[in-house]
């Protein structure tokens, strides 16, 4: 009877692993608690990513006795491309130095563009003050859900110049892991092939890995085959404030100012001027190229046993201060007030995927509805 008794419990034990236990033989990842109230400050977040048609601009030119370099129209890939194309204005800058004698600097925004312009200005010995209307902690930047993947943007014609920027991105990122940047490395768990990051692994082939295939993505009420990727995970609530941090603790200055035109730019006192305005730039340079594309967000409470990115179908990004539920593409649209009944659906819609909710079409202005993937995937043209 004792055996008996052990073979049942063994067999009670077995089947309780087995329910835990994908049907690749692999445990699942912790399920998401989708509890949600749209209702609780902050719960619900929006901003417009800076996007431009063609190509980003990164380039400069000179007016009268101004030295002008552009940085902007990086749609949301900001924060993705944001060492790299630091990187290249410092060179830019670097260059014109050769022949000219200038030795302050202003930065014109204090998104992250702006603030990794300037900490790479510095170590050319310059003079920095950046100028914006906004802190760092109000601009689109910090409103990132903070995947490193180029999603969102343009390159036409720019495909050797973003290889290199996507190259130095990712490495000063990696570099940064476990330095209080904000940085970690994830797994993304996608049903699809990942469009933004499949273009880093064409535009930087060995930059990242190869993504695994999947008999079965590893999770509650998942069924179907999908993809293991490698990247990381940036959060801008901790990366943001450190290199602002940074930069106050290396005599930057940050001055509280709105530009009106072009001309109110210009008659500023620094010989050379860093624009890194995002939209703003629509106004300032009167570019009509630029193009507002509103995200919003739900913000779920923080789950520290979360440590996996999901994507493809709607995504997911838990953080150290909330799990990020996204997100919309919304072409033209400027304001930044959040819809909650929008915030709620994307909620809905992820908590469906695990079984946790009725399954939901797709709105839309889904990032992933059908109708937005001209504008969400980067096209890649020759390299």
């Amino acid at each position: 009877m004792g055996l008996v008794r052990k073979l049942d419990n063994c067999l009670h034990c077995t089947f309780a692993s087995l329910s835990e236990v994908s049907m690749s033989g692999t445990p699942d990842l912790p399920t998401p608690n989708f509890a949600f109230d749209p209702n609780v400050q902050g719960a619900c977040i929006a901003g417009v990513r800076p996007y431009r048609n063609v190509s980003f601009r990164l380039d400069a030119e000179t007016y009268s006795s101004k030295f002008v370099v552009h940085n902007y129209g990086h749609g949301g890939a900001g924060i993705t491309l944001s060492w790299g194309c630091a990187a290249q204005v410092r060179d830019i800058v670097q260059q014109h130095l050769l022949t000219s004698s200038d030795n302050e600097v202003a930065v014109l925004g204090a998104g992250v563009m702006g603030l990794t312009a300037a900490t790479l200005l510095l170590d050319l010995g310059l003079k920095v003050t950046i100028y914006s209307d906004r802190k760092p902690a109000d601009t689109t930047s910090f409103k990132a859900g903070g995947q490193w993947a180029v999603s969102i943007v343009e390159f036409q014609g720019k495909e050797q110049e973003l290889s290199a920027i996507v190259k130095t991105a990712y490495t000063t990122f990696k570099s940064s892991i476990g330095k209080g940047f904000g940085v970690s490395a994830r797994p993304n768990y996608t049903a699809t092939r990942s469009e933004n990051l499949d273009v880093v692994l064409k535009l930087a082939p060995g930059l990242i890995p190869e993504p695994v295939p999947l008999p079965r993505m590893p999770f509650e009420g998942h069924t179907h085959p999908g993809f293991e990727y490698q990247t990381l995970l940036v959060e801008p609530p901790i990366f943001l404030p450190r290199l602002e941090a940074d930069l106050n603790a290396r005599g930057v200055i940050f001055v509280p100012k709105k530009f009106s035109n072009r001309s109110e730019v210009l008659a500023l006192d620094e010989k050379i001027i860093i624009n890194c305005t995002g939209l703003g730039a629509m106004t300032l340079w009167s570019d009509p190229k630029m193009v507002p594309i509103k995200g919003q967000l739900a913000m779920l409470p923080a789950q520290p046993d979360l440590q996996y990115l999901y994507g493809q179908n709607g995504y997911m990004f838990p953080r150290l201060d909330h799990v990020v539920v996204g997100g919309t593409c919304e072409l033209d649209a400027k304001n930044e007030t959040p819809d909650k009944s929008v915030c709620q659906g994307l909620v809905d819609h992820i908590a469906s995927l695990f079984g946790k909710a009725p399954a939901v079409a797709l709105a839309e202005i889904h990032i992933h509805h059908p109708n937005n993937a001209a504008v969400v995937n980067p096209a890649m043209h020759a390299v």
